[in-house]
């Protein structure tokens, strides 16, 4: 019961319509001007428009007020009426409880939390800690690379000629550090792979240079690429050369530049995604600190709130549809009967792509729970700092203990 009637108070109901009050007042009657007080009490808010007013009626959903000045407004025409009642009234009496209560509810504050974003954000630390654990070894494997590399023994140098490593394919190592032998070898056929290609291409886009149909956008385009191909031909060629002259320490240095970029690049990655969960693992108690409006701030953005509901529903929609398709994924078993009665199972052979699919349904389910979540939460926090409190004060503090720190600064 309680509940209800907090629910009722935040959406800004109360027991009987305004219209009574305006009603009620008659020429004559003793009471006119205490009804006629507390009519004008229930139109305090800004939502309530002149028009509507003058002709005595206003939506319910507008009886609270949206700023402080309205609340103490809307006290100062119920003092006026309760001291303007002339006989006593016990339906009078009944409609000013209800609106002090509004009066009471609007100055304090009350939690507007949504445990469902709380959930989804939560989870989303959950995952994005995950992410972290894994980006953390990868950023180990990075680690255990460079010392490989600082630990190389010196051994002969396979120099290969530019010419033959022609049509050769791009090499591709699970860890080309793992011996010197290994890096110089895949450095150099890559190095020429490059070269070869950027030849390649430059002959082909003079040939097609030398077409009299041409229009010019095509033959900017292949004067671009011409260019282009030459500045990478210059690089591999120049980067092949000084593979050929290098000796032992310098292949280790280059090798060593490389595993330190790659260790760099992994450290970066695992600390951008540590960030983003500690980014919202502290955005919780934030929000909880902001969703503390004052009662005359909530009614004043009811719109946005619906709004914000809207996304919730749509969100929560798609994860759900993703989770129900999920889950409506079964296996495909085949069934043998054989001549004895017996019969066997088996899979179709489709198994394994059925739960590869099932899996990255969930997957999508939960990654849209969480991205719906995030955002709530931090449009909700961004918002309620703003409007929930005032931070004049805070502001006037900072801005007059900067002046005072440039004038001490001054004055040396």
């Amino acid at each position: 019961m309680k509940e209800n009637k907090k629910n009722r108070k935040e959406e800004g109901y109360i027991s009987f319509d305004p219209e009574e009050l305006k009603n009620a007042t008659q020429e004559g009657d003793p009471n006119d001007e205490a009804y006629e007080l507390l009519w004008e009490a229930t139109c305090v808010s800004s939502h309530v428009k002149d028009a509507d007013k003058e002709c005595g009626h206003t939506d319910i959903d507008n009886v609270y007020p949206t700023t402080a000045e309205e609340v103490d407004r809307m006290e100062e025409l119920i003092n006026k009426a309760e001291a303007a009642l002339k006989e006593p009234n016990s339906e009078f009496n009944s409609r000013v409880a209800e609106l002090r209560a509004i009066v009471e509810w609007s100055r304090k504050r009350h939690w507007k939390l949504n445990w469902r974003v709380i959930v989804g954000v939560l989870l989303s630390v959950f995952i994005l800690q995950m992410c972290v654990d894994n980006k953390q070894g990868d950023v180990k494997k990075a680690e255990d690379k460079l010392e490989q590399v600082k630990n190389w023994q010196e051994e002969p140098l396979n120099k290969l000629n530019l010419d033959s490593l022609k049509e050769q394919p791009f090499v591709i190592c699970d860890n080309p550090f793992a011996s010197l032998k290994v890096w110089y070898d895949r450095e150099q056929r890559n190095v020429a792979h490059d070269y070869h290609t950027a030849v390649a291409s430059i002959a082909y886009n003079e040939e097609n240079l030398k077409n009299p149909d041409i229009n010019n956008t095509l033959e900017d385009f292949y004067k671009d690429q011409i260019k282009s191909n030459k500045k990478k031909m210059k690089e591999s060629y120049k980067r092949f050369e000084k593979l050929q002259k290098a000796d032992f320490k310098d292949v280790q240095e280059m090798a060593l530049e490389e595993v330190e970029g790659l260790v760099d690049q992994k450290a970066s990655d695992a600390n951008f995604v540590k960030f983003w969960n500690l980014f919202f693992l502290l955005l919780i108690p934030v929000y909880i600190f902001a969703a503390r409006p004052r009662g005359y701030t909530i009614s004043r953005h009811r719109r946005e709130a619906d709004n914000l509901g809207t996304v919730e529903k749509i969100g929560l929609w798609l994860s759900g549809g993703l989770l129900t398709a999920g889950m409506g994924i079964g296996f495909v078993n085949i069934v043998t009967k054989w001549s004895d009665g017996s019969t066997t199972s088996e899979d179709d052979g489709t198994g394994p792509a059925r739960l590869a699919i099932k899996l990255g349904l969930f997957v999508a389910a939960a990654l849209v729970f969480c991205a719906v979540s995030c955002f709530l939460m931090l449009y909700a926090t961004i918002v309620g700092l703003i409007r929930n409190y005032d931070w004049t004060n805070i502001k006037n503090k900072a801005v007059a203990a900067g002046a005072a720190a440039k004038e001490q600064y001054n004055k040396r």
